[in-house]
């Protein structure tokens, strides 16, 4: 089994790495899946917090990166009193003028990735952050093009929200009938300023199917107790999508 994996904005494919290191370590007790960690093709400045504890260069997928983190925690904030649901929230973030810039670019490139990497074909696709907004957005325009799904299963962690390609803004549930149909795993964290966001990518997909595991914590991949509940989510999604095979 091979996955193609994803990393977030201002960040790369080893820091990526590092944070899953440890839930590959256990699936490697019983499982045989290859990883294939890809960079973005976009040079970046890193993400808050990056550069102390990680070496560059860093890199991301999108042109812009839509909402900064102290932007969303503001916001979510302000809003945290309102019960606002998570389309809401995206709506709230578009007429503020933080929604996420469209890039067809992005997704051609992680569908070039997909097509053409050497170590293809891919089975699933694991995301982080804005490596799940590119992701999600890739799939959902694979199956309105050709009907079909360009991955048996998804792993999204601290998610941002799919995009529409053709106007800023998220690509919400109660507003578009289109779903992502195979089974997926949301890794969310409940301090992560992208919770929200988060939320909207989840409603997204086929309910049936997706399962979510809130470790508690912020935007991050967190480690110890978490691990085990993290490889049993992952075992129970490709279960699930061979199942439907």
């Amino acid at each position: 089994m091979k996955i193609i994996c994803l990393h977030g904005g201002g960040a790369n494919s080893d820091i990526l790495k590092t944070l899953l290191a440890p839930v590959v370590y256990e699936l490697a007790k019983s499982d045989k899946i290859d990883f294939v960690f890809i960079n973005g093709p976009l040079e970046s400045p890193p993400a808050v917090g990056v550069a102390e504890q990680y070496d560059g260069p860093y890199y991301r997928f999108l042109n812009n990166d839509g909402p900064q983190a102290a932007q969303l925690a503001s916001l979510a904030r302000s809003l945290s009193k309102a019960a606002i649901s998570p389309e809401d929230f995206s709506r709230e973030c578009l007429a503020r003028g933080m929604a996420i810039t469209p890039s067809s670019q992005a997704c051609d490139f992680v569908e070039q990735q997909v097509e053409q990497h050497p170590d293809g074909p891919f089975d699933g696709v694991l995301a982080f952050s804005e490596g799940c907004s590119v992701a999600a957005s890739l799939m959902l325009r694979r199956a309105a093009q050709a009907k079909t799904s360009l991955f048996n299963f998804a792993l999204f962690f601290c998610a941002i929200s799919a995009f529409h390609l053709d106007r800023p803004g998220a690509i919400l549930a109660d507003e578009c009938p289109d779903r992502i149909n195979v089974p997926t795993l949301h890794v969310v964290g409940a301090r992560d300023p992208a919770l929200l966001s988060s939320m909207t990518l989840y409603n997204l997909c086929n309910q049936e199917s997706a399962a979510l595991y809130d470790h508690g914590k912020g935007h991050t991949i967190p480690w110890g107790p978490h691990t085990e509940k993290i490889t049993s989510g992952f075992r129970e999604v490709v279960r699930r999508a061979q199942r439907d095979l």
